[in-house]
């Protein structure tokens, strides 16, 4: 018996050679079997056999139309009708007043081919044949092509899998047992067994290799150990500073916490955080800072006690321990801040830097670690809300606040999933006669638990947290949808304005995004209108003017909000060139008594009427207020006085009829 040898291969190879012959010959057979394949030589065939059949027809209907014989011709017809790809037959004759016969026997759903063929005798048209093909025919022989190829790959698929398990689990996976033997053995520090490898093999030579490591890895292991001792120190302080890290400072903290615990003592930790440190480490480089960072960590150790600990969590942070009451720990906060406030020598200069220092009390204000920790961080940004370079106590209503701010953000964004955020709409009137001119969207927070909330209530929390980008998206949508189904019933508010926020006015996508929505609820071209504020059209004026063209390049309007009350000047209003101003309700609340505010929306109007743009006065809530305005030529306004934000059912009726047809030239304009 002769008994063969297998090649050796390399594992690769083995891999390689089991995907070709167990998954790309099933895929290149799917390839060579393609529909589209089977498509092209269908086609050639199907149309040749159509257009026979249509001649053969044609020729077999000459002699009948000749002879004007009408059963041969309904014969004919019928046998061509009995072709099961032939669908329905219209024949036409030339003879004048003979009606077409039209023959069906498809549903009208169908899907046919139609081709049509002219009847002649001796060069003389007789008439016109249609035929209308089946064309599900070709699809139903792909179908079954389909269910042949499919069997095919499934066969082949199958003795793919089969071929490549078998090959790895012969060449690889009794190897990697084999190599988790010896691993296992290594990492228990067990004798190493000494197995047999194929060299030939890289698994066998990983297993030769693996077997030199082991003895190796015995001697590193020794030597590992003498150096936890060192590691461990290392892991324990700051890099830079050489100050106790977090780490180390948490474990002093429970020794000292345990202590002041069964002693009775005081004890105090401050977080100290350096003020502007972001600012000169931008402008004078990372080294310039981390040398800052060098001296401001020797001036807290000159500061502190033997008996204090200092540490740096992290940036220009730092954490301190200090056995004292709060009056003994108010001074020495005090003598930090001195310290820490005196002229740094940097490379680049002299450099300045104060600190704002949040001090908790162990255990009045916290008992464990982390909860004191985040209760001196409180205090921290108190004493930086206070004017910076101080220090701050830690009250309860500050961890209170905090946990309600959490609270809150946590619902805006349920609210945001939830579509529990509305809008109401307030009436822009023409105050001489009272007409509706337009509205205003503004946003509601329909609460599940505390009821309808005004913006006041959530606005700053979005803008601070970045929600206020998902908010304002949502009015655009909500806007734009609601003018859709406003039209749809018939009416009309006018123009549509919409607060954008100063971080939403500054995405690059606006414009797509808005010019989406306008074009998937159908709203036109002057139908919506952008209020912002002068700060934000002034904090980049370039980028401002650029948003601004391509806004109004989709028949947005812009209005600027709260006019009066940022820079308001005939420069920036030329630039920007806004279609209304609103004068800002601090100038109309006391306008009918007050001179200077009726000389100060003078100017506001003269300055608008200089550049041809519309002026609303805001805020408007009692009569005279109205009359004052009016004097003043302000006829657009906009208050309680006239309508309160409402819901859409509220105001719906008080909307102008607007047809959902194409209005003629005499009709109305929305209002």
């Amino acid at each position: 018996m002769i008994k063969l040898k297998a090649p050796s291969l390399s594992l690769r190879s083995v891999i390689l050679l089991a995907v070709v012959v167990g998954i790309v010959a099933p895929a290149a057979l799917l390839v060579v079997f393609s529909d589209s394949v089977m498509r092209r030589s269908l086609e050639p065939v199907l149309e040749n056999q159509r257009a026979a059949v249509l001649t053969l027809a044609a020729t077999g209907l000459a002699d009948p139309l000749w002879t004007v014989d009408s059963p041969a011709v309904q014969r004919a017809l019928d046998q061509l009708l009995a072709d099961v790809n032939v669908c329905g037959v219209e024949l036409s004759e030339e003879r004048p007043e003979t009606p077409a016969i039209v023959r069906a026997k498809c549903s009208p759903e169908w899907p046919i081919v139609t081709l049509v063929a002219m009847i002649r005798k001796d060069d003389r048209v007789l008439g016109t044949l249609r035929v209308q093909f089946d064309d599900a025919a070709q699809e139903r022989m792909l179908a079954e092509g389909r269910r042949q190829t499919a069997l095919i790959v499934g066969i082949q698929i199958l003795a793919g899998i089969t071929i490549v398990l078998l090959v790895l689990y012969v060449r690889l996976v009794r190897p990697i047992d084999r190599l988790k033997q010896v691993a296992s053995a290594i990492a228990q520090r067990r004798p190493v067994p000494r197995l047999r490898w194929n060299r030939k093999d890289e698994l066998g030579q990983l297993g030769v290799h693996l077997d030199e490591a082991g003895e190796q890895i015995a001697g590193l292991l020794a030597d590992m150990e003498s150096k936890n001792a060192q590691l461990h120190q290392l892991a324990m302080y700051d890099h830079l500073t050489g100050l106790p890290n977090r780490t180390l400072f948490r474990e002093v903290f429970l020794h000292e916490a345990a202590v002041a615990r069964r002693g009775r003592s005081p004890l105090a930790l401050l977080f100290v955080d350096l003020d502007r440190f972001k600012a000169i480490n931008d402008s004078l480089g990372h080294a310039a800072g981390d040398r800052m960072l060098l001296q401001a960590s020797e001036r807290l150790r000159q500061t502190v006690r033997e008996s204090d600990l200092a540490c740096r969590v992290s940036g220009d942070e730092f954490l301190m321990l200090m056995r004292a009451d709060s009056e003994d720990v108010a001074h020495a906060a005090a003598r930090l801040i001195e310290t820490l406030a005196a002229p740094l020598q940097l490379a680049g200069g002299v450099a300045s830097v104060s600190a704002s220092v949040g001090i908790a009390l162990f255990p009045r204000d916290g008992e464990d670690f982390e909860t004191l920790v985040r209760h001196a961080d409180l205090a921290m940004y108190r004493a930086k809300q206070l004017g910076r370079s101080r220090y701050s106590f830690f009250h309860q209503d500050m961890d209170e606040a905090a946990t309600q701010r959490l609270e809150m953000e946590r619902e805006l964004k349920l609210a945001l999933e939830r579509k529990e955020l509305v809008l109401h709409y307030q009436a822009l009137v023409d105050a001489r006669t009272g007409e509706w001119r337009g509205l205003e969207a503004l946003m509601r927070w329909q609460h599940p638990q505390r009821g309808l909330l005004a913006p006041g209530h959530f606005i700053t929390l979005a803008e601070e947290t970045g929600l206020i980008l998902d908010l304002g998206w949502q009015t655009i949508e909500i806007a734009c949808a609601q003018l859709a189904s406003w039209k749809a019933a018939g009416r009309h508010p006018g123009v549509i304005a919409i607060n954008l926020s100063a971080l939403q006015f500054r995405e690059q996508g606006l414009p797509e995004r808005l010019a989406d929505a306008m074009r998937r609820h159908g709203v036109a071209p002057g139908e919506l209108a952008i209020e912002l504020t002068e700060s934000t059209l002034l904090s980049d004026s370039d980028i401002a003017l650029q948003t601004l063209g391509r806004l109004q390049a989709l028949g947005l309007s812009l209005s600027v909000d709260d006019f009066g009350t940022g820079y308001s000047s005939l420069a920036y209003l030329k630039l920007l060139r806004p279609a209304r101003l609103k004068i800002d309700r601090a100038f109309v609340r006391e306008i009918a008594s007050s001179a200077d505010d009726r000389a100060l929306v003078q100017a506001m109007m003269g300055m608008a009427s200089a550049l041809s743009i519309e002026v609303v006065g805001e805020g408007v809530e009692t009569d005279e207020q109205r009359q004052t305005l009016l004097e003043l030529g302000c006829w657009w306004q906009q208050g309680y006085f006239f309508a309160r934000p409402q819901a859409v059912e509220a105001i719906t009726e008080r909307l102008s009829p607007w047809p959902v047809q194409e209005p003629s030239a005499s009709a109305p304009r929305p209002a």
